[in-house]
């Protein structure tokens, strides 16, 4: 969960560890994007393309991710009109959805990029060096989770945005129906 910022705002100011986690998770793609062109590359040629959009889908969802875009920076009022200032409850929901629909993210597209590259490891056999297509499978799986894990998060971010001025609207309309 992010820390609060000086004047009390809400969770809009991202931890250190989780930055550093995301820019570790970005440079690993960008190593591994690298390798591609080299004599040590760990996936096939044919995964090229789909890595360089993973590194695009990533650099902008670390963008969006770290900006604070989506994160109801008119809460005050909102919750004045509910006749409310404490901020409790929104916060953890939206960080919720987004660390679900990250995970999510991150497992499906591990699980779809280690089938779609499943050959390095026959390729590893056939060379006599299986530890090194394991190795390579690995990777691919790493680069999937990563990448799907950063859309997922922002996917996340979007869905919890939508239910909060959802759900604020209906409790604004609720209390305007009872008073």
């Amino acid at each position: 969960m992010g820390k609060a910022d000086a004047a009390g705002d809400d969770d809009v100011a991202v931890s250190r560890f989780r930055v550093i986690v995301y820019y570790g998770a970005l440079l690993t793609l960008i190593a591994i994007l690298a390798l591609q062109y080299s004599k040590q590359a760990m996936l096939p040629r044919t995964q090229t393309p789909v890595l360089w959009f993973a590194v695009g889908v990533s650099l902008a969802s670390l963008l969006t991710l770290r900006s604070g875009w989506m994160r109801d920076a008119a809460w005050k009022e909102e919750q004045a009109r509910l006749g409310t200032i404490v901020n409790n409850y929104y916060a953890p929901r939206r960080e919720a959805l987004s660390n679900g629909f990250a995970v999510a993210g991150g497992v499906f597209t591990s699980l779809w990029w280690a089938l779609a590259t499943w050959s390095v490891v026959l390729g590893g056999m056939r060379r006599h060096v299986a530890g090194r297509g394991l190795a390579d499978f690995e990777v691919a799986a790493l680069a999937g989770a990563i990448a799907g894990g950063f859309g997922g998060a922002v996917i996340g971010l979007i869905v919890g945005h939508g239910w909060e001025s959802r759900h604020r609207r209906s409790r604004i309309a609720r209390k305007t129906v009872n008073a």
